[in-house]
């Protein structure tokens, strides 16, 4: 879907096209949701945070903005609202564990498997180095690498500005450079 046709729903949606909104719900749903489980890891949650932000932006389309690239936007908007409804569950039930603004990102092996050549021992190095990065270096990762958003955009979606996502992204890049360096140095020493 391009960013045009999106935009293009969203004017629609924003004029009362009911089926211009379920279009962007069925083309940004999976997108959302795996953003969503990053953040979270409730997987209830957020797919209730999810309907519960369509049903929202359809009450208040009179009032929205004509918006460029709605995956960001959409992004943004599930960010916040994941957050807000994470802090009322706690403060309602403190069962959950304690809101950061800052979300944990997690990635799984699959994400990380670079070809069918890569055993399981660089993997484990791969996922040690990316396990010390902080949780706003690996969200910024994952919405660089994983959903191709521009710099500018990430910057919109974590609300920084774009130079601190391009420091981020470069000092993350540099610490696995250095991990996956040191690991390799490692295992060519113990192939010996």
């Amino acid at each position: 879907m391009t960013d045009e046709r999106s935009a293009q729903l969203w004017e629609a949606f924003r004029d009362g096209d009911a089926h211009a909104l379920s279009a962007l719900f069925e083309i940004y749903y999976d997108a959302l949701y795996h953003y969503g489980l990053k953040l979270t890891g409730d997987e209830e949650l957020v797919k209730d945070c999810i309907q519960n932000l369509f049903q929202k932006l359809w009450r208040r389309r009179e009032g929205l903005r004509a918006v460029q690239v709605v995956k960001a936007y959409l992004f943004k908007a599930l960010r916040r609202h994941l957050g807000d409804e994470t802090k009322l569950l706690r403060k309602h039930r403190h069962l959950l564990p304690t809101y950061i603004d800052s979300f944990e990102v997690i990635y799984s092996h699959e994400e990380f498997l670079i070809a069918q050549q890569v055993d399981a021992e660089q993997s484990a190095h791969l996922m040690a180095a990316l396990n010390r990065l902080s949780k706003r270096q690996r969200e910024a990762l994952y919405l660089k690498f994983f959903d191709g958003f521009s710099y500018e955009r990430i910057a919109e979606v974590m609300s920084l500005n774009t130079q601190s996502v391009r420091n981020l992204v470069f000092n993350a890049l540099q610490t696995l450079r250095k991990v996956m360096v040191l690991a390799l140095v490692l295992v060519l020493m113990l192939a010996k």
